[in-house]
């Protein structure tokens, strides 16, 4: 049987990819859910953190929470694979994505972001997260291609359905079922995660087995279905809010996946990947040319990213470069 696997919290607020932490530690969730036999440990508040596995969620998206509080913790390696060599990123662009000038736009910020996303600074943060042989993730993704889903799986996803409309591309070849590939379901903003989108996370990263291969995947929904809690600094240097807003979370997304793919390699004591560290931290700006901040040059165009965790002998510091 094809199964999915990844973990995630329900819609408890405090857990999800893209966002911060308070100082009180994580919450119990109501019931721990497996992931490749493993039960997460989350402990209580007034326990004190113990270490937790990640859910490919993070933890927390609001603004409010400290973001010193995720800094607290080295993160550290847990023996597991890291994906070295060139990956091949994939988006399936679900639900409506129209042809209108405000779409195209949309659709052309999210590909050159993933068509530029190669030999720079920004990527080489990933060069610090080594396996068990000395070898990093090279910090350079490549566009190979891209499929339109209209609602196959309806309006409302759950976190199996977006598993399974990653699956359905190998079963119609619609994409290739490829060894180095990540698999990015992008959802349009009529769309709902069941699982806590907007409310608990942004996107979140697991895997999923066809054919009897893992495939690492991510989902995420579109920033202005949720704005105030995923598109929270508002028209970006591309002159949008969602795209805008959307490509600094699919930079962390994809950040995570490189150094933690199976949930194994790299995170904290409070189950932190790379990118969940320093959600909404952003580091030197500049001004844009349409008046937005700015962090970061990727081709022609200016973007707004979030910092990336960089592990050091002193425990590490958010930054957007080595």
């Amino acid at each position: 049987m094809k199964t999915s696997t990844f973990l995630h919290a329900g819609a408890v607020l405090s857990l999800a990819l893209f966002a911060g932490c308070s100082d009180a530690g994580p919450p119990t969730p109501a019931a721990p859910v497996v992931v490749d036999g493993r039960i997460p440990v989350f402990a209580a508040a007034a326990s004190g953190p113990k270490s937790v596995l990640p859910t490919g969620k993070g933890l927390g998206v609001a603004l409010g929470a400290d973001p010193r509080a995720r800094a607290k913790n080295t993160i550290e390696y847990h023996a597991g694979p890291v994906m070295t060599n060139v990956q091949d990123v994939y988006f399936i662009w679900y639900g409506t994505w129209g042809s209108d000038s405000v779409a195209e736009k949309n659709k052309t910020i999210m590909t050159d972001l993933a068509s530029n996303f190669c030999g720079q600074a920004y990527t080489d943060m990933w060069q610090a997260y080594t396996d068990t042989q000395g070898r990093a993730p090279l910090g350079c993704l490549i566009y190979a291609g891209n499929y339109f889903d209209a609602y196959s799986h309806g309006r409302t996803l759950s976190d199996a359905d977006v598993a399974d409309i990653v699956r359905n591309q190998f079963a119609t070849n619609w994409l290739p079922q490829d060894p180095a590939g990540i698999y990015i379901v992008l959802a349009s903003a009529d769309v709902a995660e069941s699982s806590g989108f907007g409310t608990s996370y942004c996107g979140w990263h697991g895997r999923t087995d066809y054919g009897g291969s893992q495939h690492h995947i991510g989902f995420l929904g579109w920033p202005e279905r949720a704005p105030s809690n995923c598109a929270p600094n508002g028209v970006g240097p591309n002159g949008t809010v969602g795209a805008d807003a959307a490509a600094s979370h699919l930079v962390g997304l994809l950040s995570d996946i490189a150094t933690d793919p199976a949930f194994g390699a790299w995170y904290d004591k409070l189950g932190l990947e790379m990118a969940d560290k320093c959600i909404w931290t952003y580091g030197t700006t500049y001004t844009a040319a349409n008046g937005a901040k700015a962090n970061v040059r990727l081709g022609s165009r200016d973007f707004l990213l979030q910092q990336l965790w960089v592990p050091s002998r002193n425990g590490g510091a958010c930054a957007l470069h080595p």
